[in-house]
């Protein structure tokens, strides 16, 4: 059954990683070029579709809520269709069905056209112009470009290989094209992602490569920033180093998760890199860009992780002075390799570990943001908060929704970049003047 003429009202619900945020872009692109209107609330929706995350325990529980909460709009409301899909879908595809036949439909990830037909018709096909036309959920001024898809990795931790597949870049020349009808539509800072951005064009047989694709973007006009999230320590290289370097339009921001630092968790993770190749990369990187802002991301608790491995992290977290960082509790995959692993830590344990990374973290960030008062930094503007009363953006050393923000004094205009004196700190924000 498809929606019917009285029945046009969608509302997309998108879970987990910005990957699955431009997904959801794409098809509420393809739904509106099908007349279909897009609505915030599910319970005025007549059809929902909820793209769903299945990485980890906490974000599986998320997407069974969502799930759950639309099927008990449906009990009020019988003609209300329900369309799940993604990563939760695709990792327990016909588990799921089973769990909650009241979903009128299932679909792995990146099911556009199937997602159509189910929706639309059986005559529906996707635009060539799918991604070039997709709908931002972004700030107007800021949007994702998702270069590659699927994972070589087998990180012994990790689903996602299992459920997104094999990595594929995307043609340069689309991802190009793309980035220049973006930034013709105002969008002025291009972040990119990917499982893993540093492989970007390794799978393919015509020399792209995410230098090249990195050249090409700089030179399209418009953009002011380029980002890059998402990097693998293997695969950074001295023309990635040289090209971040020497470009003012690639920020001087780099998102590396190094998930530990102790070699014999790294063997045990299956990461292909050790704790010398880590401390190396980034002395060369900082040595070559002193301003560079270093965001990574750890695990506690990994099975196997003696107190000595975590006094490693420690240790390295302290003298390397991340100026981002996130850290996980290990959370037991089934289906990952590291299910099967002996050496199990207490649950008590990991979460302590956690607490005293955590809290070292908060020091290091006190640090260095109070080092900031008094200069003078560029800021991309992103809104307004009502209840603060306060402008806010960002900084080219914060990434979006996962970085501090910069509070601002004054009304300068959003989406603009401009310059900003520091005048206070708090331990994850900073605090300033728009400079006119």
């Amino acid at each position: 059954m498809t929606v019917s003429e009285n029945q046009k009202k969608v509302a997309l619900i998108t879970l987990g990683c910005p990957k699955n945020e431009v997904d959801s872009e794409v098809m509420a692109g393809e739904l509106a070029r099908q007349g279909l209107t897009l609505v915030n609330d599910a319970e005025e929706a007549d059809a929902v579709l909820i793209n769903t995350c299945g990485f980890i325990e906490a974000a599986k529980r998320e997407s069974i809520d969502v799930i759950l909460s639309a099927v008990e709009l449906k009990k009020s409301d019988p003609r209300k269709r329900i369309a799940v899909w993604g990563c939760l879908s695709e990792r327990y595809r016909g588990e799921i069905e089973k769990e909650i036949p009241e979903v009128d439909g299932y679909f792995g990830v990146e099911p556009f056209e199937a997602l159509g037909q189910w929706l639309i018709g059986e005559n529906y096909r996707v635009s060539p112009q799918a991604h070039t036309g997709r709908q931002i959920s972004t700030p107007p001024h800021v949007a994702y470009l998702k270069i590659a898809d699927g994972c070589d990795h087998r990180c012994t931790f990790c689903a996602i290989p299992g459920i997104k597949g094999p990595f594929r870049s995307r043609p340069q020349s689309a991802l190009l094209e793309e980035a220049r009808i973006l930034a013709e539509r105002g969008v002025k800072e291009l972040i990119l992602i990917a499982q893993d951005t540093s492989r970007y064009g390794t799978d393919r047989a015509d020399g792209s490569s995410l230098v090249s694709l990195l050249e090409g973007l700089v030179a399209v006009n418009g953009l002011a920033w380029i980002r890059v999230m998402y990097v693998h320590p293997l695969h950074v290289d001295e023309a990635l180093i040289d090209l971040m370097a020497r470009e003012p339009k690639i920020v001087k921001y780099i998102d590396m998760p190094l998930q530990h630092i102790a070699d014999s968790v790294l063997h045990r993770m299956g990461r292909g890199h050790d704790n010398e190749r880590v401390r190396t990369l980034i002395a060369r990187m900082r040595e070559r860009m002193p301003s560079l802002v270093l965001r990574t991301a750890f695990i506690v608790g990994f099975p196997g992780e003696t107190e000595e491995d975590f006094d490693a992290l420690l240790d390295f977290v302290q003298d390397t002075g991340f100026q981002r960082l996130g850290a996980f509790v290990y959370s037991q995959e089934e289906g990952t390799a590291a299910a099967l692993l002996d050496g199990e830590v207490d649950k008590a344990v990991a979460q302590s570990r956690y607490d005293r990374l955590m809290t070292v973290q908060q020091e290091i960030a006190e640090t260095i943001n109070d080092r900031m008062v008094d200069r003078v930094i560029e800021v991309i503007v992103d809104g307004f908060d009502e209840d603060e009363g306060l402008h806010y953006g960002r900084s080219q050393g914060d990434g979006l929704d996962v970085d501090q923000l910069v509070w601002l004094e004054g009304h300068p205009p959003i989406g603009q970049i401009v310059p900003v004196k520091i005048d206070s700190t708090s331990t994850y924000d900073l605090f300033g003047t728009w400079v006119v």
